[in-house]
């Protein structure tokens, strides 16, 4: 039996018979509706691979989810500027 999907040079899940990307699919079967051209469907713990629904996030332009990965970026800077690392060590026990 042939394998319906693969995994495509960017990291991400496709169907083999299609190459529709299977996050946006899998968000499409779960809103009900076709995502739009412009719609961006992000992985929300940064896994690829992980296309479960509620992992899964749409911003309605790329511009919006670019915005999202800024305030991370600040966000992640801040941390490991402030945090001690061994405090951020303790921290991974409860993720």
């Amino acid at each position: 039996m042939p394998n319906k999907t693969y995994i495509d040079d960017n990291g991400y899940f496709r169907f083999s018979d299609t190459n529709k990307l299977v996050h946006r699919w899998v968000v499409e079967k779960n809103i009900g509706r076709k995502l739009g051209p412009n719609e961006v469907v992000h992985h929300r713990d940064g896994n690829k691979l992980n296309n479960d629904f509620y992992n899964l996030e749409v911003f309605s332009s790329q511009e919006e989810h670019h915005s999202l990965h800024q305030k991370q970026k600040v966000t992640n800077f801040f941390y490991k500027l402030f945090v001690p690392r061994s405090i951020r060590k303790i921290l991974r026990w409860f993720k």
